[in-house]
């Protein structure tokens, strides 16, 4: 029964524009404390709000977000990056956003990865790969489908202007892993849960902020547009 609930509500999510105006906006303003009680009060089961279901450690990455941002952006302007990678990174950092419509999500996309600051990267801009978001056991899923290093997890709502991505890393053709939840927290580096905050952008691409790379970055972000 409650499986049908979350299907009948990802879907209604994704197929409504202003289904982002359901959020209070006190929910908005402060996710962590308020955003579960006062989605409670909307009769969204509890598995399906992300502070019910993330490690604290990555709790603490995202509470900490703007603070990643900041210094990560601050240590690559003495990284040797060329003109093009930079002018990536602007355009995808600096770009307008606007709230999230969940249908706009579904489908494929063109994505890459910038990382950003830290004693190994500084600037980095990746290829460009294969994303698709689709709707999974009653959650929006998102998945990174090609490259050597992969990522797939559910997206959660968060308020009118983002949603929360609770994903796990995966290597070349491995199988998908679940996000480890509350219960867990892997330590190896090379298979800790990625958390990152995904935001709709006004010229119809997204953006994923990952804040607090365990591995080369202070952040990482991974842009995504539709293919060519």
């Amino acid at each position: 029964m409650r499986t049908g609930f979350a299907l009948t509500l990802v879907i209604a999510m994704a197929l409504m524009s202003g289904a982002h105006a359901e959020t209070p906006q006190s929910a908005a303003q402060d996710s962590t404390a308020e955003g579960p009680q006062a989605e409670e009060n909307l009769g969204i089961p509890p598995e399906y709000l992300w502070t019910n279901v993330v490690t604290e450690f990555d709790r603490d990455r995202l509470a900490r977000l703007e603070e990643a941002v900041a210094l990560g952006t601050e240590e690559s302007y003495g990284a040797s990056a060329t003109i093009r990678e930079r002018a990536a990174f602007h355009k995808v950092m600096d770009a307008e956003t606007k709230p999230v419509n969940d249908a706009d999500l579904l489908g494929w996309w063109a994505c890459r990865t910038i990382k950003v600051g830290g004693k190994f990267s500084g600037l980095v801009v990746y290829s460009w790969f294969d994303c698709k978001v689709t709707v999974r056991d009653g959650f929006l899923f998102f998945e990174k489908r090609s490259g050597s290093q992969r990522l797939s997890g559910r997206l959660y709502q968060d308020g009118p202007d983002r949603r929360v991505l609770l994903a796990a890393p995966t290597y070349n053709d491995e199988p998908q892993r679940a996000y480890s939840g509350p219960e867990g927290g892997i330590t190896n580096p090379q298979r800790q849960d990625k958390v990152g905050v995904l935001s709709q952008l006004a010229d119809g691409r997204l953006k994923v902020v990952f804040p607090w790379s365990v591995l080369e970055s202070t952040y990482d972000v991974l842009e995504l547009k539709r293919p060519d």
